[in-house]
């Protein structure tokens, strides 16, 4: 199933798509226990929320913040510390720009 949706995310050209399908896939290995390629498929849906051009800035790290800390959870649980950092700063920079708005 994991790799249907990651098959699917290479065809989809819509940004709100992408999303949905790196949450699925996401969602499929932190089932599996995969949970550093859990985590990175929820950072990806964070970066793409991050890269949506017409949307205003406080609103994408609104929106992509949960997908972040999702994905510190992840990284957490699978001991990633490296990827674990990143995404903690990541995380902060979200909520000042939250902050901000």
């Amino acid at each position: 199933m994991v790799y249907i949706l990651k098959d699917e995310f290479q065809s989809l050209l819509s940004s709100p798509q992408r999303v949905d399908v790196c949450e699925w896939v996401a969602k499929c290995f932190y089932q599996l226990e995969q949970f550093d390629e859990a985590g990175s498929w929820y950072e990806t849906a964070g970066q793409l929320i991050l890269a949506e051009p017409s949307t205003p800035a406080p609103i994408k790290a609104m929106s992509a913040l949960p997908e972040y800390e999702r994905a510190l959870d992840c990284y957490l649980r699978s001991d990633d510390t490296d990827s674990f950092t990143e995404c903690s700063t990541m995380i902060r920079q979200l909520k000042r720009a939250c902050a901000s708005a």
